[in-house]
């Protein structure tokens, strides 16, 4: 009776700890933990994401509109150094717009073009700066502000969050077999579950354009953003 009770015990930490415990084909006992690990960390770049739209009765005289504030905008920013390579065009598009208000018609209101510019900067000091640049080039609109992690940064943190992750798993898997008076043996399989984490997304478009409108330099600082990593390992218990 207090071997069966032992048993249960130590099935039900598995269950807290996330574990199980299986037997194979060759009657080898194997346990089976997940290990999870979350990073707070600091992000190290930021993107501006800036909409230059123009509305004209031609589809020349729109795209020809637009790039002329476009131009501007791209002067403004080179003002407080913000290099060529780190501006690139997220969509451009031109379409005729209508005007539907009218009940079974349609009436040409003109053609719209829309430009849309992410601008990356890894000093944050300069992120509130770009802001009020691109609006008083002419800019139409500041859809967001985002800060996300630099590709050297998002693989760093992939090789520590997946360490952490398989560390953790190996301690609850050595907490389970420490209950059976076990002892671990070799992997048997390791599988990484999941690893992801999401830009912290400082604005959105209404607060943006609320701060670019305002009669002071905008300042803006960001938060921590969540790395998370899981992984599944299957230890054989000796």
């Amino acid at each position: 009776m207090k071997k069966i009770l032992a048993l249960v015990s130590v099935l039900m930490i598995a269950a807290l700890l996330g574990g199980c415990i299986t037997t194979g084909s060759n009657n080898q006992q194997t346990v089976s933990s997940s290990g999870t690990a979350v990073l707070k960390v600091t992000p190290d770049e930021a993107d501006v994401i800036i909409a230059v739209e123009t509305l004209e009765k031609s589809a020349d005289d729109s795209k020809n509109k637009n790039a002329e504030i476009v131009d501007k905008v791209y002067a403004a920013l080179y003002k407080i150094n913000i290099p060529r390579d780190s501006i690139k065009t997220e969509n451009f598009n031109i379409y005729e717009e209508y005007d539907w208000t009218i009940a079974g018609q349609q009436k040409s209101k003109g053609f719209r073009t829309s430009h849309t510019l992410r601008v990356t900067a890894t000093d944050f000091a300069l992120v509130g700066k770009i802001v009020d640049a691109a609006v008083d080039a002419g800019a139409t609109r500041i859809q967001g502000v985002e800060f996300d992690l630099s590709d050297a940064q998002k693989a760093s943190l992939k090789k520590q969050a997946l360490a952490e992750a398989s560390k953790d798993a190996r301690e609850k898997a050595e907490a389970i077999a420490s209950g059976l008076n076990a002892e671990l043996g070799k992997i048997v399989s390791v599988s990484d579950t999941s690893y992801d984490y999401t830009p912290y997304p400082y604005l959105r478009e209404s607060m943006a354009a609320d701060m670019a409108k305002a009669e002071f330099a905008t300042e803006i600082s960001p938060q921590e953003l969540e790395v998370r990593a899981n992984v599944q390992v299957v230890f054989e218990i000796e």
